[in-house]
């Protein structure tokens, strides 16, 4: 009898031994899970609609580029990235010009122009002058608005690539 006592002793631990493990493993699991949910994007950043800027009038040479940008949109903007091409064959604009600036806005780091004035302040119908030393040609322009957004608690920077215009410039 005594032996058999023993051995259900044994069994018994054994049990407990294998729930704690199956617990353990368990907590581990959800903990892990948690936090691999972290690095998951829940949804994409993106500008309202109605977002919208043209180039309304623009001067150019082989030294200097001077625009009017117009928001025709309904929402304020708070600045853009301006990309130009050198070559006529070029599709992709790639040449950034914000570093390049002289009037009309700040340079951001590491791209991109911001407006001055509040983090949306050219509101919509304003337009706003804009110069560029150039040290070449340029055959295009392309303009991507930007707005400073709110986001869980955080102010972030929102390309609005689908808002993007081109301009086929001539120069010189």
């Amino acid at each position: 009898m005594n032996i058999f006592m023993h051995k259900n002793k044994r069994g018994v631990s054994i049990m407990v031994g294998y729930v704690l493990l199956i617990s353990f493993v368990l907590v581990l699991g959800v903990v892990v899970f948690q936090w691999m949910q972290t690095y998951v994007p829940r949804e994409d950043i993106e500008c309202p609609d109605s977002v919208s800027v043209f180039i309304q009038d623009y001067q150019c040479s082989n030294s200097e580029l001077n625009f009017t940008l117009r928001n025709n949109g309904k929402f304020s903007i708070g600045g853009y990235f301006i990309y130009v091409t050198n070559s006529p064959n070029q599709e992709l604009a790639t040449i950034d010009l914000s570093p390049n600036i002289t009037l009309g806005g700040d340079s951001l780091s590491p791209t991109g122009i911001k407006s001055y004035g509040e983090d949306n302040s050219m509101r919509p119908n304003e337009e706003e002058i804009f110069s560029f030393n150039l040290t070449g040609n340029i055959y295009a322009v392309e303009i991507l608005p930007i707005r400073f957004q709110e986001i869980e608690n955080r102010k972030r920077l929102v390309s609005c690539t689908p808002s993007g215009i081109r301009e086929e410039l001539i120069c010189g």
